[in-house]
């Protein structure tokens, strides 16, 4: 069968979702090509003529599956939403995302991995640093325009990212019963509104 641009796209996806349970279930370091292919039905050859290693395979799910898909996939205009509703659907959407069952379950077994795996590690870095980039560009706009006080971007991106990252790591790792008993909407209140306090003019 031919592989047109729809069959490619969906056998991508297929291995995709394949490689994120069996990451999920074995880790990173212990899962194999094997065992994807095993879990998507098809043989471990074909993985090969979609990506070229399992760091490529961790690459694809990051960009596609975690908060970085948010980058790809808001439309230009809603950059040029005001402060105060952009931070807030993008604090909705990211924890939407990254609270969602399936990725849970992978960053549950992905973090010990980063802090002793050389090949983790710098994929799941780089993913921070392109979030990290994306939002301090948001800042740096809104202070060119005024709407917000002029301060370091990336730094003001790096508060809120660190903020959102305490509070997933409580919920979904500690299981604290504190930060659990908040709703995603009450966390992106009272995050959005800590930050903006902190950056509106005066």
């Amino acid at each position: 069968m031919a592989r047109t641009p729809k069959v490619v796209e969906d056998r991508r996806e297929q291995i995709i979702n394949a490689a994120m349970q069996v990451f999920a279930q074995k880790g990173f370091t212990r899962a194999t090509n094997k065992d994807i292919a095993r879990e998507a039905g098809i043989t471990p050859g074909l993985i090969y003529y979609y990506f070229e290693s399992k760091e490529d395979l961790l690459k694809a799910i990051i960009e596609t599956r975690s908060p970085a898909q948010l980058m790809t996939t808001l439309p230009p205009q809603v950059l040029e939403l005001p402060p105060e509703i952009f931070l807030r659907m993008l604090i909705l959407r990211a924890l939407s995302i990254v609270e969602s069952d399936q990725l849970v379950q992978l960053v549950r077994m992905l973090l010990p991995e980063v802090v002793h795996n050389t090949e983790v590690a710098p994929i799941i870095f780089s993913m921070i640093q392109c979030l990290l980039e994306f939002l301090g560009m948001y800042f740096e706009a809104q202070m060119g325009k005024g709407a917000l006080r002029r301060l370091d971007g990336v730094l003001t991106a790096q508060v809120m990212i660190g903020s959102l990252f305490g509070f997933v790591l409580r919920r979904q790792i500690l299981c604290d019963p504190t930060a659990l008993k908040y709703t995603h909407e009450q966390i992106a209140e009272v995050v959005s509104e800590t930050v903006l306090q902190g950056i509106l003019p005066r």
